[in-house]
Parts: C-alpha cells; structure tokens; sequence
C-alpha cells in the first residue's frame, strides 16, 4: 500500500484531531502549524480515540483520562521509544493530506 488521500488539510482542525480510516486502521490527524501528523487513535491506557481529545500545543489529551501524547513522536510524558504510539507518514499535496500506513514511524 502506498500514499492514500484520507481528508482536505481544511477539514483537518487545529484544536482536536481528526479520525480517520485506512484500511483497518483508524488514525487521527493533528494539525501543527501547516504540518499535519498522524498516530494510531487509540489511547494505550483503555483504548479511548484520542483525536476526540483537545490539542494543547503538540500534545493530544485523551478526554477519558486526561493522559497526554506529542503527536510529533508518539510519546507520552516520561515514556522512551519503545513505548511511542505508532506514527505515519504523512504528505501534503496540494490540499490533499496523504497517509502511508506501510510506513510507521517509532
């Protein structure tokens, strides 16, 4: 599988995410500034969608439990590599906000 469109960068906001779905995955996107990041939805705590959370910065803040996650690496607070919610390659064309789900970014 390779780039897929999943949404307009206007339909991406800048205070929450954005839920989208590729293939079997669900993913959200963030809006930073005029880049767009994508993380696997789910927060690891009990599988809650973060991107129904509010972003504060570059963090998504889950709404159940308030745990907190930088979408530009996946981690929460004190948490190494290893634990990093999965990320994915994004490309802006145009308008168009692309998502390589083959390629997961730890």
């Amino acid at each position: 599988m390779a780039f897929t469109r999943v949404a307009s960068l206007s339909e991406v906001p800048r205070d929450r995410g954005l839920c989208v779905r590729v293939g079997d995955e669900e993913i959200g996107l963030y809006r930073i500034g005029d880049d767009v990041f994508a993380m696997h939805n789910s927060c690891p705590h009990q599988g809650y969608p973060l991107s129904e959370g509010e972003l504060d910065g570059t963090q998504i803040v889950c709404p159940a439990h308030l745990w907190a996650f930088d979408v530009c690496t996946g981690l929460g607070p004190g948490e190494i590599d290893e634990e990093a919610l999965p990320r994915y390659q994004v490309a802006i064309e145009g308008d168009d906000v692309l998502v390589d789900i083959t390629i997961r970014m730890l």
